[in-house]
């Protein structure tokens, strides 16, 4: 699958044609932007169908709860029951209106107060986030960053501030006619896109992986040519100075310091001329990798 395309050349006269480049022509630079572009896209795609999937599980919940309501109903039918027996059993002592109504004073005695409790907890709660942190964040920043002159009474009105310009904005967004929701993806169509950008992304990977496979090839094939060439040079100097040696005969003691110094002057020589032939094939095969 082909993913890099370059731009269009071979102009002729009479035609235009758009150079296509095969796989792994593309640079690691193209790769990395791929990469880059496609990441965020799949993920924000992978959110939704996360969200769709959370849908359906909440619809299998909401049938699930459905069905404990209709329980309960039945229980509150026995409940119903139980009561006109006991009803019936105080209409012994008492007239059966009077103990229907002492039945239903006790229940509404004991509702109202299981009433209140829960109002006075959910009441406690509200708002459900830690305002207590938020607060002691915020205080600490200021205190960070002006010292002693940041008061907790500053910090509480700069949250009221802040409180009140999000409802405005929320408003304001929410009278513009102007903006216009855009609309959610199916799915199917999440689905098929995961699909396609998930292929896309495989081609992208093994292509890398090609492409540093034979940059490491490369790499130790020089590093092979280099230490070949280094001893090939090596070798042919130490033969060079043992011939002419040896067709010198025997140095006189007036030549062996000329021979001395020849000798120092093709060690120092000898390494400076591999380290250029190894710069010069280093920079040769960088320039190769540069344009690939």
């Amino acid at each position: 699958m082909s993913h890099a395309v370059g731009p269009e050349s071979g102009h002729t006269p009479g035609a235009r044609t758009r150079a296509t480049k095969k796989p792994g022509a593309a640079s690691i630079l193209d790769v990395t932007k791929v990469f880059a572009r496609l990441l965020p896209k799949q993920l924000k795609d992978e959110a939704q169908l996360a969200v769709l999937e959370l849908k359906d599980k909440g619809i299998k919940l909401g049938v699930g709860a459905a069905l404990a309501v209709v329980g309960l109903v039945f229980l509150g039918m026995a409940v119903i029951a139980l009561i006109g027996a006991a009803i019936a059993g105080l209409s012994n002592l008492m007239p059966a209106w009077l103990a229907a109504l002492l039945l239903a004073l006790l229940f509404i005695v004991i509702l109202a107060i299981l009433v209140l409790v829960a109002l006075a907890k959910i009441k406690s709660a509200l708002p459900l986030k830690p305002e207590k942190t938020l607060f002691g964040l915020r205080y600490d920043l200021g205190v960070v960053k002006e010292g002693s002159a940041y008061t907790e009474g500053r910090v509480q009105r700069e949250m009221n501030e802040a409180e009140q310009q999000k409802e405005r904005e929320q408003e304001a967004a929410a009278n513009d006619p102007n903006q216009v929701k855009p609309v959610k993806p199916t799915e199917e169509q999440l689905r098929h896109r995961l699909k396609l950008r998930r292929e896309h992304l495989k081609s992208l990977r093994d292509d890398a992986q090609n492409r540093a496979d034979s940059v490491q090839a490369a790499a130790q094939g020089f590093v092979g040519r280099t230490a070949g060439t280094f001893k090939s040079t090596q070798d042919s100097v130490k033969q060079t100075f043992a011939t002419r040696g040896g067709s010198q005969g025997v140095p006189t003691a007036g030549s062996t310091s000329a021979t001395a110094g020849e000798s120092s002057l093709s060690d120092r020589w000898q390494p400076l001329a591999v380290a250029a032939a190894a710069g010069s094939a280093f920079l040769v095969f960088l320039r190769k990798l540069l344009k690939k």
